[in-house]
């Protein structure tokens, strides 16, 4: 006969009954904690929870402080466990955000499909994404603790309430993991990456789901290099992103655009060799090292590098080994590798390995903003239909000054000395 989970917990609750139980509260931390120079030597988690890089935060475009990070979560049991929530709290216990409900639902994928659920079925795996702000960097913890709360579809059973020391009417079982340090608010400051103006800070930071969930298993890791890409898509004067035929490239205004150095640098990688793809769609059978397609890498120096993607076919003019000033023209925009449409994308990782290395934010030392499309959908409807992009103004209009251009943001890059 199979052991069933229910049956498992009975045995493992008989044979360790002379242990001091620590859970005498669906919140096994706040019990034990409250005892001065007390911690539970042992916390029974059934969802292992882990934090793949603990966040630094960046100032956006909005003026607030954006933190986003992942926190993995695996189901350890033969039970299915429900997510009910997810608190994030400072290192004093207090809580900086909280996900319940539809947001939860929505921010938590399952690794092995994408499918969106806070359900975790046996040895399952998922992420939950997280992005949420601080208005003043006053606020900023030094670091963030996690407490999940969580549940059985159809009641926590009987053996595993009694296993667990808790009341036979519990509903959720409580616990938090410990507190990780978070990064400096201080990102990296560079220039643009591209000349004029009007140009869409597509599928950017901080909850645009193309880059900030395109996690891929990397050289044994799970990697999130694209954690602040953008992808630079230009607008005309009456916010059209092309006109005249949507399978040529030359339609596109963001195509034949120079993309300049960010910052004084060295290249470490120029690759030119692919053709343009035919916009529309995603071309098919892309392997790994065509994704990026003609581009582009930077080392800034102090760990980061920056990788400019996507680029025009015979126009590379760096080569790698070759020392670049800021705003020096280094290629032109095109569409080669993984891409539908002409645009830059352009992203800062903590690697030279532009899909093997962790996201980093970044901000541009200056630019101009007014306007934004309202949402991603907005966005695609204008690339697709060749409709002018609906726009909506932004929070903090004008000039920004050393911060992250947020997602949608219609921008204009002045070049040092304009």
């Amino acid at each position: 006969m199979r052991n069933s989970p229910l049956i498992l917990f009975i045995a493992v609750s008989i044979i360790i009954h002379s242990i001091p139980s620590v859970f005498g509260s669906s919140n096994v931390y706040a019990q034990d904690t409250e005892k001065p120079g007390a911690k539970p030597d042992s916390i029974f988690t059934p969802v292992l929870i882990s934090v793949l890089n603990a966040p630094d935060p960046v100032k956006g475009s909005d003026g607030s402080y954006h933190l986003v990070y992942e926190l993995k979560v695996t189901n350890a049991t033969g039970l299915t466990w429900e997510v009910d929530s997810v608190d994030i709290t400072d290192g004093a216990g207090g809580t900086l955000y909280s996900l319940t409900g539809d947001e939860l639902n929505n921010r938590t994928e399952l690794i092995k499909d994408k499918s969106k659920t806070k359900a975790l079925p046996p040895g399952e795996t998922g992420v939950i994404f997280i992005h949420f702000s601080i208005e003043d960097e006053s606020g900023i913890p030094e670091d963030i603790g996690h407490r999940i709360a969580i549940t059985v579809p159809g009641g926590i059973p009987a053996g595993f309430l009694k296993f667990a020391s808790l009341p036979e009417s519990e509903k959720t079982y409580t616990y938090a993991i410990d507190a990780v340090k978070i990064g400096s608010p201080d990102a990296i400051v560079i220039g643009p990456p591209l000349e004029g103006k009007g140009w869409v800070a597509a599928d950017g930071c901080c909850d645009a789901k193309r880059h900030i969930r395109a996690m891929m298993p990397i050289n044994d890791k799970l990697r999130v290099a694209q954690r602040f890409a953008i992808d630079w898509e230009m607008i005309n004067g009456e916010r059209k992103i092309f006109v005249g035929d949507p399978k040529d490239v030359e339609s596109y205004f963001a195509y034949g655009q120079n993309a300049v150095a960010a910052a004084d640098a060295k290249v470490i990688t120029a690759v030119d060799k692919y053709k343009d793809q035919i916009p529309g769609e995603l071309p098919p059978g892309m392997t790994l090292e065509e994704a990026d397609g003609n581009h582009i890498v930077l080392d800034l120096g102090g760990g980061k590098y920056a990788l400019y993607a996507h680029l025009k076919p015979g126009s590379v003019k760096v080569k790698a080994g070759d020392t670049v000033k800021r705003g020096q023209v280094m290629g032109i925009v095109g569409n080669t590798g993984n891409t539908s449409a002409p645009h830059l994308h352009f992203h800062v990782m903590d690697g030279p390995s532009t899909l093997g290395s962790n996201g980093l934010p970044y901000v541009i030392d200056e630019f101009e903003s007014k306007e934004k499309a309202p949402s991603t959908e907005a966005f695609d409807r204008a690339e697709i239909e060749g409709i002018p992009l609906e726009v909506v103004p932004v929070e903090n209009p004008g000039i920004h000054k050393n911060e992250l251009p947020l997602d949608q943001s219609v921008v204009v890059f002045h070049q040092a000395g304009e």
